[in-house]
């Protein structure tokens, strides 16, 4: 019942041209189309019915239930299927047939001592064949976790189940169950384990399909999409423990044993955030702490690394003298990734995915999101949170800004499948008031805004007999696109390059920096009295009182036509200093050249010996090299079907390691 015909999947890419985006909120989950608005107008309108702040309506698809207490909803990868919590349990709507409802699974544990329990988390299997339902943790109720069949005879037949100890809802702290990309192989994370690995089937019968990923500490992991050459490869966070720092390791999936890469991190470090790029040949590692030794930040330190999944390079990016990293988003499409780093206004900086090297600066702003559009082509920088909600679509093919703009007071934000629309969206908990969905084109316009407001706004306060209790406004939860990735994503959307500027405008190069005003509704001005913009006497003070205006001459102070006349302000003429002052401001001088001398000759020295440092890594590099080169030369006297795979990739490095030891060579003169 989950599957249709890849013929269906064309017929439906080419008939129904729809966009659709969901609002979770506390009455129930509402999916609307967002290109299909109207303008038409009802006394009635509300934001269940599609109404918009400026009067138009936008169709309302689907209006699903869910409990009050509980939000989780989940799309599957390829967008054809919703799955809801409800108060029962989880309910699966096919989104292709206008979220018509196909299965419905009951929670497992009851309510307890009148605690209220249920499901409040659900993921799918990359292809759907499987749906993992996390339910809310109870002591009388261990396992809390549940594998269900989506497919064939078992559909809704439960076959697994185990613990995530503590959950209580909202955002999963690690996923307990997952899969490879491609869904041959399945992930159990077993706390004092590892990661147990059994076929894509999760078949408990066959116990020799059974490996292990032997880290008994994982705090939580990532699996990578699949690579060029068919390998999954698997991230985790070890988290620090009794006295043992922090680290990384990367293993491969088919090779278990031992990780094909780690790197250990800095002491006191609490997470990392770990991030794969789109093939599966790189992950990059931000971690951080909530300790700032160089006492420059509130908010601790950041670390971010790169690694390749092949185990052959690694390395540290930005530590702590390069400020916070803001945020890091590789391009879906193409091996980069950008990062915004440093103290406000921060450096907004382009990588090479295949080296983890800087490759370009795009612009320094108060900036702190960075979002991709589905094709790699436009890039949304954002400043929220704390900062005030500026927004920049930056065109990454032409290294151009097309527009800019203000969305305040943003939480959330996405581009929609077809690249061109990006939902902005204000939720809670984060922000329990003034819950709002504002979509925009990547040209800079406002298309739409939905407010979500509760019906009945009550008090703010109120007194049960326990003390006072703050009620909240809260109603939008969440918000989010369906995905794309079906089939028939090509055939729906397509990468288009940015309309042309409108005539005689120019877009500017980079990212506008922070000076620039980004556009949008401009802060609206103080309030001044009535008297303050007349021309009376009255005005002119208050103009001169703000700066506006110079104050009157002090020569001329008389009135000319009912009006005074004005001169520039002049200086004040000093008194010519005393002989001792002049003698404290002649040590002062004397004082501050020693110590510039000094520091001049400090500086001198340090650069001698970082010259000479330099100079022995540069002998020994090229020790190595030459070392490397013997090695390949050896290789060289093998038969051809000696040679074994790894042999001819150092072969055909060996162009690459005579450039390195000849410029090395020119910078230590030949010597080694």
């Amino acid at each position: 019942w989950l599957k249709r015909s890849s013929a269906s999947k064309n017929v439906f890419a080419r008939c129904n041209r729809k966009m659709d985006f969901l609002a979770a909120t506390k009455d129930g989950i509402v999916v609307y189309d967002a290109l299909s608005v109207s303008n038409r107008q009802e006394e009635d309108a509300h934001w269940k019915t599609g109404k918009t702040t400026n009067g138009t309506t936008v169709k309302v698809v689907a209006s699903l239930p869910s409990p009050p207490n509980a939000f989780g909803h989940a799309w599957s990868a390829d967008g054809d299927f919703l799955a809801s919590v409800c108060d029962e349990g989880v309910r699966v709507y096919n989104a292709s047939d206008n979220y018509k409802q196909v299965l419905s699974l009951d929670k497992v544990a009851p309510d307890v001592a009148g605690r209220a329990g249920g499901i409040r988390n659900v993921r799918f299997s990359p292809g759907n064949n499987f749906l993992v339902t996390y339910e809310k943790w109870d002591p009388q109720y261990l396992e809390n976790v549940h594998l269900w069949a989506l497919q064939g005879a078992e559909a809704g037949k439960r076959l697994y189940s185990c613990q995530l100890k503590g959950y209580t809802s909202g955002a999963l702290p690690v996923s307990m169950i997952g899969w490879s990309a491609d869904e041959s192989t399945s992930v159990e994370l077993v706390p004092g384990k590892g990661l147990v690995l059994r076929s894509g089937k999760f078949s408990q019968d066959d116990e020799s399909a059974i490996s292990l990923v032997p880290e008994k500490n994982i705090g939580h992991y990532e699996i990578s999409p699949v690579s060029e050459k068919g390998a999954s490869y698997v991230s985790c966070f070890m988290p620090e423990n009794g006295g043992i720092v922090a680290r990384v390791a990367v293993y491969n999936l088919s090779e278990p044993a031992k990780p094909v890469i780690e790197t250990h991190l800095p002491a006191k470090v609490k997470d990392a955030k770990m991030v794969w790029n789109f093939d599966g040949s790189a992950v990059t590692v931000l971690a951080n702490s909530d300790v700032d030794e160089t006492g420059c930040s509130y908010f601790g330190t950041t670390y971010l690394y790169w690694l390749k999944s092949d185990g052959k390079a690694q390395t540290q990016i930005y530590g702590s003298k390069d400020g916070q990293v803001q945020d890091i988003a590789w391009s879906p499409v193409a091996n980069e990734f950008v990062v915004v780093v440093g103290f406000q206004p921060a450096t907004v900086a382009l990588h090479d995915g295949k080296t983890g090297k800087l490759s370009s600066t795009l612009g320094k702003s108060r900036r702190n999101t960075i979002k991709w559009n589905p094709f790699g082509r436009f890039i949304a920088v954002g400043g929220f949170g704390t900062l005030a909600g500026d927004l920049d679509f930056f065109d990454r093919s032409k290294e151009e800004t097309v527009s800019s703009l203000r969305a305040p007071l943003t939480v959330d934000c996405a581009f929609g499948p077809d690249g061109r629309h990006f939902l902005a969206c204000t939720v809670a908990p984060r922000m329990n008031e003034g819950n709002q969905i504002s979509m925009y084109r990547y040209t800079g316009e406002l298309l739409f805004k939905i407010d979500y407001v509760p019906d009945v706004i009550e008090g703010r306060h109120e007194d049960t007999g326990a003390g006072a209790r703050t009620k909240t406004q809260a109603l939008l939860f969440a918000a989010s696109w369906r995905p794309s990735g079906g089939p028939g994503a090509a055939a729906k959307w397509a990468d288009r390059p940015a309309s042309p500027p409108r005539a005689g405008q120019r877009r500017k190069k980079g990212l506008p920096d922070n000076s620039q005003s980004t556009g949008g509704t401009a802060p609206s001005a103080a309030y001044r009295p009535r008297a303050a913009l007349g021309d009376g006497a009255a005005g002119s003070v208050a103009a001169m009182m703000r700066g506006e205006l110079p104050a009157p001459s002090a020569l001329g102070g008389g009135e000319s036509g009912g009006r005074w006349e004005y001169s520039a302000p002049q200086a004040p003429t000093l008194a010519p200093m005393e002989e001792w002052e002049i003698r404290k401001l002649e040590k002062q001088r004397k004082k501050e050249q020693e110590q510039k001398e000094k520091e001049d000759k400090e500086a001198a020295i340090q650069a001698r010996k970082e010259f000479e440092k330099a100079e022995r890594d540069d002998k020994k590099k090229l020790k190595t090299l030459k070392e490397q080169l013997q090695q390949l030369d050896a290789l060289k006297e093998k038969e051809w079907d000696e040679l074994t795979e790894e042999d001819e990739e150092q072969l055909e490095g060996e162009v690459e390691l005579r450039q390195q030891i000849a410029e090395l060579e020119k910078k230590v003169g030949g010597s080694s």
